[in-house]
């Protein structure tokens, strides 16, 4: 009789086992469906269900990824928008096995101990470092290959379509320096002089007014400067030549560090008479402080414009990616 109960009692536990296994693996299934298919990189259940926990962890969400989820508190709130961050991060993992940027693990040991000595850790340290970053030593090291696979992606993909140039970064500079007036090196002009020792002041003024009219109508300034040329350097179109920086009247100096190439002055009274300038040529001098801050002014440029250009290359690249939600 208690070989027989026994045997029955061996039996239900079996049983139960197999049953509690069988769930265990059907509930691991579920946890692990995927999702949506990316390409040829499945987006899985489980992926979308760590994302809160990614959130909390130092360094896991890449900030250029969050492209209109800003702040980050949006995105903690909306799982749509969770799968479209998983969705470019997945496109950029297909990008970067498409143009061979994977990372080595002999990379990733590299960064691992570079690490380690820049801040003066053993590894224990290194791994008590990790765990308070909300990592294991696994997830760790599978984060930082990540990382620097998107980096490499980025200066491949994006940064290097950034175009920036000296001439932005100037007029970056400028814009940040409203009061900033650029020093003249030299500069080619063309004038119109109405002398006004003859006829005064105010009748001087006037009749260079009438001509600056003239101007914004169907006449150039070539055309008014031929027909009425009173000063003593008047030469064809008003073309005077080409002067450095203090060679000339200083309130007409000041006008045309104002002007940029092609434009026309409005009158300008000096002692001679009534001006009007045109800027054909210059060249300004770069201020020694802009030269110190250029590389970082450029800096500056590619970080404004990387999450445009990064944007821009997801919607691009959308047309080609197989994308699907399941």
């Amino acid at each position: 009789m208690n070989f027989f109960s026994n045997l029955l009692k061996s039996f239900v536990l079996i049983t139960l086992v197999a049953v509690g296994t069988s769930f265990n693996a059907e509930a691991k299934e579920l946890v692990n469906r995927i999702i949506a298919i990316v390409n040829s990189e499945p987006i899985l259940q489980s992926e979308l269900n760590n994302f809160p926990r990614r959130l909390k962890q130092e360094g896991a969400i890449d900030d250029s990824l969050v492209l209109d989820e800003a702040p980050l508190s949006v995105l903690k709130a909306d799982s749509q928008k969770q799968l479209d961050y998983l969705i470019r991060e997945k496109m950029i993992q297909s990008e970067v096995k498409k143009l061979n940027l994977s990372v080595s693990d002999e990379r990733v040991n590299s960064e691992m101990t570079t690490l380690a000595t820049r801040n003066r850790m053993n590894k224990t340290q290194l791994n008590e470092f990790i765990k308070k970053q909300g990592y294991s030593t696994n997830e760790y090291r599978e984060n930082l290959k990540n990382r620097l696979e998107r980096q490499a992606f980025y200066e491949a993909e994006v940064i290097s379509k950034l175009r920036i140039t000296d001439e932005d970064a100037y007029n970056e500079f400028r814009q940040k320096n409203p009061s900033y007036v650029p020093s003249l090196n030299e500069y080619t002009l063309a004038q119109i002089l109405v002398p006004s020792k003859k006829i005064g002041e105010a009748a001087a003024m006037e009749k260079a007014i009438a001509m600056k009219k003239r101007m914004s109508g169907q006449e150039s300034f070539e055309s008014v400067a031929n027909a009425y040329n009173e000063g003593s350097g008047a030469a064809k179109d008003g073309v005077l030549g080409t002067f450095k920086a203090g060679e000339f009247n200083r309130e007409i100096e000041a006008e045309i560090a104002r002007l940029s190439e092609g434009e026309v002055s409005n009158p300008i009274q000096t002692k001679q008479g009534v001006h009007i300038v045109k800027v054909l040529n210059k060249k300004n001098s770069q201020d020694p402080q802009f030269l110190k801050i250029k590389d970082q002014i450029k800096s500056f440029l590619v970080e404004k414009n990387f999450k445009r250009q990064l944007k821009n290359w997801f919607e691009s690249k959308k047309q080609d990616s197989y994308i699907k939600i399941l």
